[in-house]
């Protein structure tokens, strides 16, 4: 495959993830602006938590193809989908009010979101620029 066609493959895996972390991430302020009781700020965390559970959905979509054929690990594929269960009982823990849970479940969402968003930043295969040498150097 292509370099072309890798990137294709990979770019909107890595713009998506982003996004997602930038999401997770205003949910951290804005669980912030609860305790500070801004106006509104439930709302807008209930709005952003419930999109959160589609977002995680397309970014387990957009990991298939930037795994296979794009040369990206797989575990973000994998992650992606365990994101999608952990947003789903994230939505239904806040609705219930158990902040014993709601909340370290939140850490470890955005934790993992921000990770995944890292790796998507980083050359689709490493393994590429350790295979080199070895070739450059069984070529001479």
């Amino acid at each position: 495959m292509g370099e072309r066609a890798r990137l294709l493959a990979t770019l909107p895996f890595r713009v998506w993830a982003v996004l997602h972390a930038v999401l997770v991430l205003a949910q951290v302020g804005l669980a912030g602006a609860l305790l500070d009781a801004a106006l509104g700020a439930l709302a807008w965390h209930g709005g952003i938590g419930g999109s959160l559970i589609l977002v995680a959905t397309v970014q387990t979509a957009l990991a298939v193809p930037a795994a296979w054929p794009g040369r990206m690990p797989g575990w973000p594929v994998a992650v992606s989908a365990v994101l999608v269960v952990a947003d789903t009982a994230q939505v239904a823990v806040g609705h219930l009010g158990l902040l014993a849970v709601h909340v370290p479940l939140g850490v470890a969402i955005v934790v993992t979101q921000v990770v995944v968003a890292a790796r998507a930043l980083l050359p689709a295969d490493r393994r590429d620029a350790r295979r080199r040498p070895e070739t450059i150097s069984a070529g001479r």
